[in-house]
């Protein structure tokens, strides 16, 4: 007996929200927009895109591989007139015995003074960097 007057009571609410529904005002979307607000500033007009103008296209080709036929080809040189292939001018010294070290850098046998730098790291009296490496120092 309950089951029938709770289906009863579910269909006079289902008939109810459909009757609600019909009577509301239409949605959002459709309905009348706002009339304009007289304080308001009216919104700048657009401006007009620029004009385009038509520009011709270069397109170059991709670079030609081997001899070019417009220009003639160089001149050959001879063997003989070819420069003597330069010899190393600096070589670097032989590593160098330590005779003592101190907080300032290090002092070899001959009595060429290293000055210390970062780490094992000790700079020659020409400026090169010089790695003291156990008992002696090498300089590149």
């Amino acid at each position: 007996m309950l089951v029938p007057k709770i289906a009863l009571i579910l269909m006079a609410c289902l008939a109810g929200g459909t009757a609600l529904a019909q009577k509301e005002s239409p949605p959002a979307a459709l309905a009348k927009p706002a009339p304009p607000d007289p304080q308001a500033k009216p919104a700048p007009p657009k401006k007009p895109p620029p004009k385009r103008r038509a520009v011709q296209q270069i397109v170059d080709g991709m670079p030609a591989y081997g001899p070019r036929l417009s220009t003639p080809p160089p001149p050959a040189v001879p063997v003989s007139a070819l420069p003597a292939p330069a010899s190393p001018s600096v070589v670097a010294p032989p590593p160098a015995v330590i005779s003592r070290c101190d907080a300032g850098g290090c002092t070899d046998v001959n009595g060429t003074r290293y000055n210390g730098a970062a780490g094992n790291t000790v700079i020659s009296p020409q400026g090169r960097p010089c790695i003291a490496n156990g008992g002696t120092i090498q300089c590149f």
